[in-house]
């Protein structure tokens, strides 16, 4: 029997003439003119059409079906024979300079013949408004009618949720929505407190704070108090704050069970605000990092932020971290109540002594390259010419160093180019990797001298990918970005035909037909912007995500 029979014995004979009733047709008719609910009409047709089947409704930004199928836990077969495709054609530039790029599809009606489970199903998916609802029709079993819901369908649709929320090693992001980041985790991964180059004392407290805080639930359950707690790691730019915490992160979710972390990045609103701590006492035990914290908590957000800090929710389990720059420039009620982060941490410059540790980092890190003469006594004078420079600093430093030497111009002209023909001073220019190194110091001194006179960024202007709306806007479309949380679009894959519609942005080819559907919430024309975004939908042992 042909595979194409399957589907066909889920429709009763009686129901086909010699011309097949298409839906489309319909659809088409309530589209040219005024609709009040396009999904009631398209359910009543669909009933209309195949009386002896169960429909059931789905929004496309809950169990998604061939999202399902994109990643091969199911199979989902264009079925252009029987309706025909509603669908824009464009060119989806590459996900980076250099790529080809493809021609896609953004689809907004069609039908699929579904296999699950060695189970077939009629699959319609359907753009209405800013959205996509699947219509699934399945014939009933045993005591169900057309009008009940079909046990099928709702255990596939109970596959769909559990392989959702299926927690995967990965970083939370909020950036206007949440995302689940298994990239940002890649990144988590590396960092080791054995790499952290800072003060001893200091980086033992850093590493203490936060396993006793997640051990001492019934020590503040106790006492009475809630079981919630703030850190302020602040200082300097480039001083080890960011890598302080990736390793703190690291090792927090080593613990049994683990302590996943949430990164904020901005969130410009109230309404951001209230999904970030949402969010938050959903997750708990959880740390909470809120990055550059004087740009999220603004004159326009700072009582809401404290109403959800100190209000009558339930914020047990949360271990806030927020970083700045700029203590002194810290709203009171963040950096003087200690309700709120009662401990703070400074990263200032690096001393002489952590310097030349840095630069020991760096020298077992080429210890393999022979070409490069980089003896330990380097490390020691290292230190000395680098006094006042960040850890940023001293990295930039190192690698425009190497960058300088693989270069090769070790020749004479070169040498008094750079600053360095005269070597009869010091008894360590004869290793050119030293005098290499001098030459970029003294460059980058000369840069911090006019870096410091920049203007520091505007508070609270980070919009993220939402720059450019009105507040007015803004506001009106956050709820439906919300409802999209955690949830992804399709990538290609052998076992499936097409990509799913998805709730945000997405990219993709499938193995019969390139399909790729709305780039955006707003407008499927957004998916063929080349170049326009850098958030690709990305498949990760069978948990579906936003890749950052």
């Amino acid at each position: 029997m042909d595979s194409h029979d399957d589907f066909t014995l889920i429709e009763n004979e009686s129901t086909r003439g010699s011309k097949p009733q298409k839906l489309f047709h319909d659809y088409h008719k309530f589209n040219t003119g005024k609709t009040t609910d396009l999904d009631v009409q398209i359910v009543t047709a669909l009933r209309a059409k195949h009386p002896e089947l169960i429909v059931t409704s789905v929004p496309g930004s809950n169990c998604n079906l061939l999202q399902f199928a994109a990643a091969g836990f199911a199979v989902a077969e264009l079925d252009d024979d029987s309706e025909p495709v509603l669908r824009w054609r464009g060119f989806v530039g590459p996900a980076h300079r250099g790529g080809s790029g493809y021609l896609a599809d953004s689809i907004f009606f069609a039908r699929y013949n579904y296999t699950w489970n060695n189970e077939n199903f009629i699959l319609y998916t359907v753009v209405i408004g800013y959205g996509m609802v699947q219509y699934i029709l399945k014939e009933p079993r045993g005591n169900e009618t057309p009008f009940s819901h079909s046990a099928v369908v709702d255990s596939l649709l109970s596959t769909i949720g559990a392989w959702l929320i299926k927690e995967e090693p990965a970083i939370y992001v909020y950036d206007g929505y949440w995302m689940r980041s298994t990239k940002l985790w890649e990144e988590v991964k590396k960092a080791k407190w054995s790499d952290v180059i800072l003060d001893p004392k200091m980086k033992k407290a850093l590493t203490e704070v936060a396993s006793k805080f997640f051990d001492s639930r019934d020590i503040y359950e106790e006492y009475g108090v809630p079981w919630k707690r703030g850190l302020i790691f602040h200082g300097p730019v480039g001083n080890g704050k960011t890598i302080s915490l990736k390793a703190l992160m690291h090792e927090m979710y080593g613990r049994k069970p683990p302590v996943v972390t949430l990164y904020v990045k901005s969130a410009p609103y109230s309404y951001n605000i209230r999904s970030v701590f949402q969010m938050a006492r959903s997750m708990t035990p959880c740390m909470l990092v809120l990055e550059d914290i004087d740009t999220i908590v603004t004159s326009s957000t700072r009582s809401y932020f404290f109403n959800e800090v100190d209000g009558l929710e339930n914020n047990d389990g949360i271990l806030m971290i927020a970083t700045t720059n700029h203590l002194d420039e810290l709203d009171p009620g963040l950096s003087k109540r200690p309700s709120r982060f009662d401990r703070k941490y400074l990263f200032p410059l690096p001393d002489k002594g952590e310097r030349s540790l840095y630069a020991q980092y760096w020298r077992n890190k080429l210890k393999n390259k022979t070409n490069i003469d980089f003896p330990s006594k380097l490390c020691d004078a290292i230190a000395g010419i680098t006094d006042n420079f960040s850890f940023a600093y001293l990295k930039e430093a190192f690698v425009a160093t190497l960058l300088e030497l693989a270069r090769n111009h070790d020749d004479e002209s070169d040498d008094e180019r750079l600053g360095y023909g005269d070597r009869e001073d010091d008894p360590l220019d004869k290793y050119e990797f030293w005098r290499t190194f001098k030459a970029q110091v003294k460059i980058l001194r000369s840069e911090m001298g006019s870096e410091k006179s920049g203007a520091s960024p505007r508070a609270g202007a980070a919009l993220g990918p939402y720059e450019g709306f009105s507040t007015a806007e803004y506001e009106e479309m956050v709820p439906l970005l919300d409802s999209m949380k955690l949830q992804g679009s399709p990538q290609p894959c052998k076992a499936a035909s097409t990509l799913a519609m998805p709730t945000n942005e997405s990219q993709g080819t499938s193995s019969k037909g390139r399909f790729v559907q709305n780039g955006s919430v707003l407008s499927p024309i957004h998916s063929f912007a080349p170049l326009a975004t850098t958030k690709n939908a990305r498949l990760n042992e069978g948990v579906w995500e936003w890749g950052v």
